[in-house]
């Protein structure tokens, strides 16, 4: 007979295991193990995952699970394993049950899954051991009779890891023989070789906080053993090494994959999904165009509602249909549309998305192929402080065990890695600091270890930190800690606990312990619902706007041609507009000079690598700088929007439409297929593409000249159903930013509250577009920045030292009067504030507003303090104030305000060298776009100093120098880099570099310092 471990736990028992699931079923098949199992602690997170590596590797798998069981006269900790189907179920269900209630689970909830779970009983620790030790027979009798009895496929779990363990199975064998109860050899398996136990010491060290120095490696003897090993543990009671295959044998469960198990909606009584469905399309499409609705509309509805309901997806577009409904009668601003389902019109005339697809040329082939079924995938974008309500919603309609949200696992990466197990063995920050430095992102410890020569050098003169480095290596990858997709949401009719355990959430909405992968393998719909911050920032300035200037102001009525609009545009002026705001993308712009939606379309979709190589191309072309060349005549009206380049999927899939004469549904097979790079493949559809194409009498030659630009573009070509979506919500941006710019920056620098880099560029952003930004005063700015006559009050929460308590403390006492002076403020406020943030406010201009310079304000707080103790205000002409005539010097302002703030807000240190750089004259940091020399000095703040190594190890750096206006990268390769140049951050300097352009943004290549301020 044969052997099979059946207590095992993977890595996916979180820092309780160093074992992963291909490492362990690739371990089976070199073993020739027919047969593994996999009981993780408390959890079904590798359930599926083990399952399909299993079958894949034709292994037979045993699927369990351990948990604590509570009963009355105390805790055990059992192991389950599934008979059948049932037994699954029953598992997630008590996965479930236990990760509700981390104390355990009653003993009573087990009782109606017996008869489909193996029980096997805890060999090492737990009331029944104890009582077996301390030979407690008459309560042995009371636990046999209450505990064991009613299970009818129980077994005594016998454990072998140490002398404790070994005189603890003897003495279960004398019960287990006396009550006639089987017994079976576990081994609690939690690395595969035995020399591996430290790095489980390590895990369970990380996971208790400790220093590896207060835990011993104990546990040397739970490794993956052999038959032959654990025959001759258990060479007195070989039936307990049979029992194993006895119950491996009794074991057998199929987890159906690829079901479809997609939810049902509640229709109107007397309606089908599909009658329902078609009836509300219907009434859509005379909302969004009107009662002379064209033949083309008509037949592509009817084409698409066709298409879904042979797929069976007509519940699925409901139930988007329904929440999507919701929100919008919520206020909640919906994004226009994302990802390929944009291409249909079902989805556009339901309200789904807000892009035309006939007017946009999308197709509906690109969502849902006819030919290749695939679960539908639309992905919604909601204003991201409010996406939880709408989850709450589905909810709410379907159940509370209907909805859930998806787990993700958190792994240690490299750096986490090595920081962690170097602090667990008391390593200085120092030097964890140190070695950090040396490990390159993206790449793994070990090839950074085989890489860098510099490391290798450290680590001599620290012989002990290689060694950990070396652990760290062993642990790199595994997963650490349970997180939350960020977007995706199961939704089903029924309780998903017959498909998935689950687990608390953070918002009250329940987990799945399968990630995402694992749920759409068993065929469960992943919805995302997706937070988007710029739809937050639209409805806050559409509530400005309407509040202000215009009440019916409405995005969905604006001007898509709208000349100020591009004019803004074409400038580069994108700062805080979505897809357009970076550096790169401006550029990109400015030599596009886009006049039409269709152009940022496309700017969208050739900024990225590889497609940006047309850029200059389409440029040209569209300037009429270059002539506009199409390989066949039939191509122009299917490239003319692009100018003869291929940019979007949508334009291949075209291309194979009207040449071969694919369908459309074909045609996206062919071109996910060529996008796969499989040599057999492409040969393949190469033939069939020319075959086809020769037979609607086009020549072979250009046919096969056609496969090759399809070759060519199919990983290039970007989703034009995104890419029209996004660039309309850039659009609406960019026409707010144009029309109402006040109100554009007063939201934009509100969201951006906390990041100090960001807020400084909003700030100079503001001053291009002639925006005043007062001050901040203890009067007039709020929490957010406010609109005042037309300029843009400054708020008071990025002041250091003023919380967001704190501030709204001062709102809430100054709405029941303005503060009338300086003194009236301290006496009102002084219960809640202390002397810092006092001095916070007068440095950041907060008090100016009184009429005292800042020196004075600083020189009588102090007796202010002291004189306000009394009663609330009453004294106020008694106090004095003492005039300090010569105020701070403007540095000394200016390096204050700084301080407080993160950046100049009134005045640039930039200035202390504006008639030097106009002597020599030197550049500023706006203006290197417009330079055509290739070397040249620029006079600039250093507002950020980052330093890393190069491939080489070496340390090299990126500085980024500011004006008022912009900000420019200095890259200070290893050859010319000192390190004393850290020192220059804070500092105005004149720099003098070669002016170089990468992915269309212009940097400068340091050569040497001319002179620092």
């Amino acid at each position: 007979m044969a052997f099979t471990h059946l207590q095992v736990r993977s890595a996916y028992s979180l820092l309780n295991s160093s074992i992963t699931i291909k490492d362990y079923v690739h371990l089976a098949t070199r073993q020739g193990l027919k047969t593994l199992a996999l009981t993780e602690d408390g959890s079904m997170h590798s359930a599926i995952k083990f399952y399909q590596e299993c079958r894949v590797n034709n292994i037979k798998p045993l699927i369990g699970l351990t948990v604590k069981v509570k009963l009355e006269m105390g805790t055990e900790e059992w192991t389950f394993l599934a008979k059948n189907q049932t037994g699954y179920e029953a598992l997630l269900s008590l996965a479930s049950l236990y990760a509700l209630n981390d104390e355990g689970i009653e003993f009573e909830e087990l009782l109606p899954y017996s008869n489909h779970l193996i029980t096997i009983t805890n060999g090492e620790t737990g009331v029944f051991v104890s009582m077996v030790m301390d030979h407690q027979w008459e309560n042995l009798n009371q636990y046999y009779q209450r505990y064991l009895k009613p299970f009818n496929h129980l077994y005594i779990g016998l454990l072998r890891v140490n002398q404790e363990t070994y005189d603890c199975s003897c003495r279960l064998i004398s019960f287990a023989k006396e009550k006639q109860l089987k017994m079976v050899a576990v081994n609690d398996v939690r690395y595969l070789n035995q020399e591996d136990a430290k790095t489980l010491t390590l895990l369970r060290a990380i996971k208790a906080n400790q220093s590896v120095e207060q835990m011993q490696i104990s546990d040397v003897e739970r490794y993956f053993k052999t038959e032959e090993q654990m025959r001759q543990l258990f060479v007195d009671h070989e039936e307990a090494i049979d029992h194993t295959e006895e119950i491996a044998n009794a074991c057998e469960v199929e987890i159906l994959l690829h079901q479809s198990l997609l939810p049902t909606f509640k229709t109107p009584e007397g309606t089908t999904a599909a009658t329902y469905l078609e009836a509300l399309c219907y009434k859509g499409l005379l909302k969004r165009y009107g009662t002379s609705v064209s033949e083309i509309h008509k037949n592509r509805l009817r084409y698409e509602l066709e298409t879904i309901r042979k797929m069976g997806f007509c519940d699925y577009f409901l139930i988007v249909w329904d929440f999507i409904r919701y929100a919008k009668m919520n206020q909640i601003l919906v994004g226009p549309g994302r990802g390929s389902a944009a291409g249909s019109l079902v989805s556009y005339v339901l309200g789904i998305t807000n892009v035309d697809p006939i007017k946009y040329k999308l197709l509906f082939e690109r969502f849902l192929n006819p030919e290749r079924i695939t679960m539908p995938d639309i992905d919604i974008d909601f204003q991201d402080n409010r996406r939880d309500e709408v989850i709450q919603y589905v909810q709410q309609k379907y159940g509370a065990r209907c909805v859930v949200q998806i787990a993700t696992f958190g792994t240690f990466q490299s750096r986490s890695a090595w920081r962690d197990l170097a602090r667990i063995h008391d390593v200085q920050t120092e030097l964890i600091n140190k070695v950090a430095t040396y490990i390159s992102s993206g790449q793994t410890l070990r090839e950074t270890y085989e890489q860098s020569q510099p490391l290798k050098e450290f680590f001599l003169k620290y012989p002990k930190l290689e060694m950990i480095y070396q652990e760290a290596m062993k642990i790199e990858g595994l997963p650490r800690h349970t997180s939350i997709h960020a977007a995706g949401v199961i939704i089903h009719d029924q309780d998903l606990t017959r498909h998935t355990a689950i687990m608390e959430g953070p918002t009250g909405i329940y987990v799945s312990q399968y990630e995402a992968e694992d749920l759409e393998a068993i065929g469960l719909l992943k919805m995302d619902f997706l937070g988007l911050k710029n739809l937050n920032m639209l409805q806050q300035m559409m509530t400005l706007i309407r509040k202000e200037s215009d009440f019916q102001f409405d995005l969905a009525s604006l001007d898509l041609n709208d000349s100020q609009t591009y004019k803004m545009i074409t400038l580069g002026q994108t700062t805080g507009i979505f897809q357009l705001e970076s550096e790169g993308m401006r550029q990109v712009l400015k030599k596009v000079r886009p006049n039409c939606l269709e152009d940022i379309i496309a700017c969208n979709a050739l900024f990225r690598p590889g497609p940006m190589e047309n850029i200059p191309l389409f440029a040209a072309r569209k300037h009429k700088e270059a002539r506009i060349e199409y390989l066949d005549p039939i191509l122009e009206e299917i490239l003319r929007d692009t100018y003869g380049i291929i940019v979007y999927q949508e334009q291949i899939m075209q291309i194979a439409h009207v040449v071969s004469g694919y369908t459309l549904g074909e045609a996206d097979v062919l071109r996910r297929a060529v996008s796969k790079k499989n040599k057999e493949i492409l040969e393949k559809e190469e033939r069939q593409f020319i075959l086809r194409a020769t037979q609607r009498g086009h020549s072979p030659e250009m046919a096969k000249k056609l496969y090759s630009l399809i070759l060519k573009f199919a990983n290039y070509g970007f989703n034009r159903s995104h890419a029209v979506a996004y660039s309309l919500i850039a659009y609406q941006m960019a026409y707010l930013k144009a029309h109402y710019p006040a109100y554009f920056m007063s939201v934009a620098l509100t969201n951006v509250i906390g990041s100090e880099h960001h807020t400084a560029i909003y700030i100079r952003e503001a001053k291009q577009l002639d925006l005043t930004i007062l001050p901040p005063s203890v009067n007039r700015s709020g929490l957010t920045y406010q609109i005042e006559n037309k300029c843009i009050r400054f708020s008071l929460l990025p002041i250091k030292h003023i919380g967001l308590n704190l501030a709204k403390q001062l709102v809430s006492i100054r709405e029941n009067g303005a503060f009338k002076s300086v003194y009236d403020f301290v006496v009102r406020t002084r219960t809640f504030m202390n002397q810092r943030a006092y001095e916070s406010l007068i440095d950041a201009g907060a008090l100016d507003e009184f009429g005292y310079n800042r020196a004075t304000l600083h020189h009588n707080l102090t007796a202010i303090l002291d004189f306000s103790k009394y009663d609330g205000g009453l004294f106020e002409p008694d106090f004095q104030m003492q005039i300090i005539s010569k105020d701070f010097s403007k540095i000394d302002l200016m390096k204050r305000e700084k301080e407080l703030l993160g950046f100049y807000l009134n005045s640039h240190p930039i200035h202390l060298l504006q008639k030097v750089a106009k002597e020599n004259g030197w550049y500023y940091p706006s203006e290197i776009s417009s330079i055509r020399k290739t070397q040249a000095t620029f006079v600039g703040f250093v507002e950020k100093f980052r330093e890393i190594r190069d491939r080489h190890g070496k340390l090299m750096a990126f500085m980024e120098i500011t004006d008022e206006n912009t900000s420019l990268t200095v890259t200070i390769f290893s050859d010319v880099y000192v390190s004393e140049y850290k020192r220059l951050l804070g500092k105005v300097i004149a720099v003098q570099g070669r002016i170089s352009e990468r992915n269309n943004e212009k940097n400068l290549n340091f050569i040497k310092i001319i002179t620092i301020s």
